[in-house]
């Protein structure tokens, strides 16, 4: 998903739902919701390349964005 679609939906979420934006954000560690842990940390981009998060690259090759 790309960071726009994710906005987008974000945003919509937040009309549907005012009262979240009070809420903690949490992430799932799985597909299947075997855990869940807090979001500490602002977005940052970096470079994704074979598993591995790099926000260090030269943020001309960056390609991705970490929200955790």
């Amino acid at each position: 998903m790309k960071l726009k679609q994710y906005a987008k939906n974000l945003n919509e979420f937040i009309k549907e739902n005012p009262q979240a934006l009070d809420m903690d954000v949490v992430t799932s560690i799985d597909d299947e919701g075997n855990g869940f842990n807090n979001v500490h940390f602002t977005p940052s981009t970096g470079l994704l390349e074979d598993g591995e998060f790099d926000s260090e690259a030269d943020k001309e090759i960056h390609n991705s964005v970490c929200l955790n």
